[in-house]
């Protein structure tokens, strides 16, 4: 195994060793050009194309209109400056130094030729949006930055037709996805369970469906999240990483795309996305994005039936103040399955996955009249506030709050013909969460030295509050060589469990964090961060029955990032080394002798070595990384029966996304994960599982798109797109004798797109293939649809 591991790391090296003495010895003099872009009012002109034809390259500018092209070889080029609704500019630039800084450029209105912007715009990479000011909270080039991330853009999303949040994450790097019981999804990133409660880098905790029309992009960013996040209750923070959604933002400017699709099962599905300003003084802009989907189940029974509006407001109060709030409402009705089991007396070599029980692939076991009802709600605000050049204030408030009235249905094989089916009741479900967190950022530029900060404060509180009847409700089994399955409803079925008792559980708790990041930069090639946290975890006593349980404990904690970067070759490469930790809290508990005991937080620890790569002028951009988490205080019980705080859980692997852009209109990603996510010391007895894999935690996950549009002659504006998704073998347990077996699912499209209409049809799974999640659910066969989005504004 050392001597393998040894050949690898030696290829590895030499690669890359061969690569960076190809791009140095290939390099010429090169310099960067910058800029300012402002519309005729003297604004910023924000999303401005901004291209050198002569090279085919360029870029967009940013919030505030500024612009960067890097590794232009000297010489004399003509930039050109477009964007839709703004009379097109040229002029002439000289690079012969390291820095070329233009005057700013204004932007008169006018109407300009769609044809001629789209293949402007197409020429740059339409997946590669690694910028994130989430990511580090302050502002660093993903090639500077010591950590891996990766980005699900919207453009991806778009043109793979998305009308659900489980398939967003098709094109995530680093993780198994799967659809949690409650509707909404998780992911398994590096080994450990994250579920997709990030929003705009605040916390918005919702246990319902979230429909994807209102998410601009998906951040996956990887590693322990304690920095700041803190401790990793209800799956907010994990070991392996968050998932942050980003949301649709009001802006200045008129937008007004309008969308419909329909597929297989008679799926249904309308969009808008509306956006205006709405005072003469383009000081306050308003955007609105909604989403009907109404479609049943490929199984014989099974209901969606999705709504969601989300409304945005932007004030921009000052030069100094801006203001975002947003909400989002999403009301779903839908049959809810829970994870599915099996019976241990069933499980052999012969009989070791969900394809290998005698039950029906399209038989859904529940009825349409046992669909529930869910609602979520969240108000978000963000507020920038110049405090002087070197300072900003950035405070954001999060409120999240769901309302479920549902029963999750859960089938076990019990023997070779026999189906259980249980109900686990939330009558009603009740959850609230309310998130501020405020940051203090500073940026220091002298042009040698680089020094950036934030500082700031965290303050979570959250409410969780259900009555259910027992747990698992037992119904009528199924005789699978004779199923009959009645038509029950969920009134029926609370009607027969009236006379038992039903229990009111209320749990309650909060974490309070104040934490600091520093990133310094020194000659533009060497980046060090480092950042401390210290945590306060309470947990309130449960309430049942409005009895008070003697379960409330607070804990400290504190938490740790530390990372080295090297880009010594004007953006192209760079090298890359990161230490995390992250926490989960522990509350006290008998040791087994009598003894209560206050456990430490179980902590892991991730180191990370890798590289960034950007060739090509940005055609061609990669993340390449390995890691390795250790967690070495779980909680076991020793020979004596003792409960000790020395359990140990490793995680470690190898992580690579390629996107790259070869061709105008020829767009790629590409990602591969190889992760061994594994028990190391367990409890006394339990030692036949040292060695196995964590349940859940596919070992190796590959997904990759390829997207083609022409931009000329007849044919221009068709496109294509086509593209695979891998996982292996998921085990349910750390036994690791059950799962799903491997599955690789295609799927392709064929679009044409003519100045402000798109016309779309997808193929999902197009080889037909049956196969599992990695909780037992049969997931969607061979399916189709067929869209037409129209942008009224272009």
């Amino acid at each position: 195994m050392i001597r393998k591991l040894k050949s690898m790391v030696q290829e590895y090296l030499f690669i890359l060793l061969t690569l960076i003495v190809v791009q140095t010895n290939a390099q010429q003099k090169q310099g960067t050009i910058s800029g300012l872009v402002l519309t005729s009012d003297e604004k910023p002109a924000v999303g401005v194309n901004v291209i050198i034809e002569s090279l085919n390259t360029g870029t967009i500018t940013r919030s505030d209109g500024t612009f960067e092209i890097n590794n232009i070889n000297y010489g004399t080029y003509t930039l050109q400056f477009s964007l839709i609704g703004l009379k097109k500019k040229s002029i002439n630039i000289l690079v012969d130094n390291k820095q070329t800084s233009i005057d700013a450029v204004i932007l008169k209105e006018n109407q300009e030729d769609l044809d001629e912007i789209m293949v402007i715009a197409h020429r740059l990479n339409q997946f590669a949006h690694k910028e994130s000011e989430y990511v580090a909270r302050v502002p660093l080039k993903n090639i500077d930055n010591p950590q891996s991330y990766s980005v699900v853009t919207g453009e991806l999303l778009k043109e793979q037709l998305t009308s659900d949040l489980p398939s967003a994450f098709k094109s995530i790097t680093g993780g198994g996805y799967v659809q949690s019981n409650d509707g909404n999804v998780s992911v398994y990133l590096r080994g450990f369970r994250s579920d997709a409660h990030i929003r705009n880098g605040g916390i918005a905790w919702i246990k319902a469906p979230i429909d994807p029309q209102n998410i601009e992009r998906i951040e996956v960013i990887k590693g322990p999240a304690g920095l700041y996040y803190g401790t990793n209750v209800n799956n907010l923070a994990n070991y392996g990483g968050i998932v942050n959604k980003v949301t649709k933002q009001a802006f200045n400017g008129e937008q007004l795309d309008l969308g419909y699709s329909a597929g297989n099962w008679e799926q249904n599905r309308l969009t808008v996305d509306y956006n205006t300003v709405i005072d003469a003084k383009d000081k306050v802009f308003f955007r609105i994005n909604g989403a009907y989907n109404t479609e049943n189940s490929f199984q014989d029974q099974g209901i969606i039936r999705d709504y969601m509006i989300a409304p945005s407001l932007t004030f921009k109060l000052s030069e100094k103040l801006s203001v975002k709030a947003n909400f989002e409402f999403n009301n779903s009705k839908r049959n809810l399955n829970f994870a599915r089991g099996v019976s241990s007396s069933l499980i052999s070599d012969e009989t070791n996955s969900w394809d290998d029980l005698n039950w029906d692939y399209y038989t859904n076991y529940g009825t349409n009249g046992l669909a529930g009802k869910l609602y979520s709600t969240v108000f978000q605000t963000l507020i920038n506030y110049s405090l002087s050049d070197r300072w900003t204030s950035k405070t954001t408030y999060t409120s999240a709050a769901v309302y479920a009235d549902a029963n999750y249905l859960r089938v076990v094989m019990s023997d070779e013909t026999t189906v259980s089916r249980y109900l686990l009741q939330y009558d009603p479900r009740e959850t609230a969460n309310t998130h501020l967190q405020q940051d203090f950022l500073g940026i220091y530029d002298s042009g040698a030295v680089e020094y950036k900060f934030v500082g700031g404060v965290s303050y979570l509180t959250n409410r969780d509050d259900y009555q259910r009847t027992g747990v698992w409700n037992a119904l009528d089994d199924v005789d699978t060589n004779d199923p009959v399955i009645e038509g029950l409803t969920n009134e029926q079925f609370e009607s027969s469990i009236a006379d038992e008792t039903k229990n009111k559980t209320i749990q309650k708790f909060q974490t309070l964090g104040f934490y600091a990041f520093n990133a310094l930069t020194l000659h533009k090639k060497l980046t060090v961060t480092a950042g401390l946290r210290f945590d306060r975890f309470i947990n309130e006593n449960t309430m049942i029955n409005g009895a008070s349980s003697d379960d409330a404990y607070n804990q400290n904690s504190w938490g740790s990032k530390l990372g080295i970067n090297y880009n010594p070759f004007e953006d192209k490469i760079s090298l890359f080394a990161n230490y995390m930790d992250g926490l989960t809290n522990n509350a006290p508990s008998d040791n087994g002798s009598g003894e209560v005991v206050s456990w430490d937080a179980s902590k892991a620890k991730q180191v990370e070595l890798g590289t960034k790569m950007n060739f090509f002028n940005g055609k061609l951009k990669s993340t390449i990384s390995y890691y390795h988490i250790n967690i070495n205080n779980d909680i076991i019980t020793n020979e004596e029966g003792i409960s000790v705080q020395e359990g140990e859980t490793l995680s470690k692997g190898f992580e690579m996304d390629i996107i790259a852009n070869p061709l105008p209109g020829l767009n790629t990603v590409v990602g591969y994960t190889k992760n061994h996510a594994t028990l190391e010391k367990v409890s006394s007895g339990s030692e036949g599982i040292v060695g196995n894999s964590l349940s859940y935690t596919p070992e190796v996950v590959w997904n990759f798109w390829l997207s083609y549009q022409l931009f000329k002659g007849s044919v221009n504006g068709l496109g294509f797109g086509f593209g695979g998704n891998y996982m292996s073998e998921i085990y349910n347990s750390t036994s690791n004798n059950f799962g799903s077996e491997a599955f690789t699912t295609y799927d392709a499209t064929i679009f044409y797109k003519k100045h402000n209409y798109k016309i779309s049809i997808k193929a999902d799974n197009i080889l037909d293939t049956e196969y599992y999640n990695g909780y037992g659910i049969p997931q969607k066969p061979f399916n189709f649809r067929f869209g037409i989005t129209y942008n009224l504004f272009k």
